[in-house]
């Protein structure tokens, strides 16, 4: 089983942080862009914002769940 020092968790925490708050701002823009229509060639959405919504929700939890454990162990 892989482990990891407090150190690399706070990195990976921050690291996770700035992908959930990019990612934020993409769904965000898919939603504007499912909203006017945009399509591909055959006719399917060109992006689908609820699996980023579902990834989002994914780096929500792994926040809470590293920092909380870091936070136990100080």
């Amino acid at each position: 089983m892989m482990e990891f020092s407090d150190l690399e968790l706070r990195k990976l925490l921050k690291f996770i942080r700035i992908a959930k708050d990019q990612s934020r701002e993409l769904y965000e823009a898919m939603i504007d862009i499912e909203t006017y229509g945009e399509v591909d060639h055959d006719g399917m959405p060109v992006v689908n914002s609820l699996e980023l919504k579902e990834d989002i929700e994914d780096m929500d939890r792994l926040i809470k769940k590293i920092a909380l454990h870091l936070s136990v162990e100080e």
